[in-house]
C-alpha cells in the first residue's frame, strides 16, 4: 500500500495506485474506515453536542445532502463508465450503490425538513 507521499506524486504524474488483489482492497478499505474511526467518531459526537436546537441541525444537513448528491453523481458516472468497459459485475455494484445513496438522500432531505418544528395549531371548541 503506498504511502501518502506516493500517491501525492503519482496523483501530480496523473495516475493513481491501483490494487491486483482483492485482498489489498479490502486492507485498504479497511484501513481507511477503521484507522480514523475514533478520531472520527469523536469529532462528530463533539460537534453534535454543540447543537442547541432542530434548527442547528439544518446547516449540516443540507450541505450532507449536497455532498450525498455528488456521490450519487459519481456513482453514477463509474457504473456508465464500467457498463461502457463491458464490466456487468462492476455495473451492478456501481447500480446498488447509487441506488443506495438516493434511499439516504431521500431521508437526509426528510430530516432537514424536519428541523422546522411544525407549527402550534390553536386549539378551538
Amino acid at each position: 500500500m503506498p504511502n501518502a507521499l506516493t500517491r501525492w506524486f503519482m496523483a501530480l504524474l496523473g495516475k493513481s495506485w491501483a490494487y491486483e488483489s482483492v485482498d489489498q482492497v479490502r486492507e485498504a478499505i479497511a484501513k481507511n474506515s477503521f484507522d480514523s474511526l475514533p478520531e472520527r467518531a469523536q469529532a462528530h459526537a463533539k460537534g453534535a453536542a454543540g447543537l442547541t436546537d432542530s434548527y442547528a441541525l439544518q446547516p449540516g444537513l443540507i450541505d450532507l445532502h449536497d455532498e450525498l448528491v455528488d456521490v450519487w453523481h459519481y456513482l453514477s458516472a463509474l457504473g456508465s463508465r464500467a457498463d461502457q468497459l463491458g464490466n456487468a459485475t462492476l455495473t451492478d455494484h456501481l447500480s446498488d450503490a447509487a441506488n443506495s445513496v438516493r434511499d439516504v438522500l431521500v431521508h437526509v432531505a426528510d430530516a432537514a425538513e424536519a428541523t422546522v418544528p411544525a407549527p402550534e395549531v390553536p386549539l378551538t371548541r
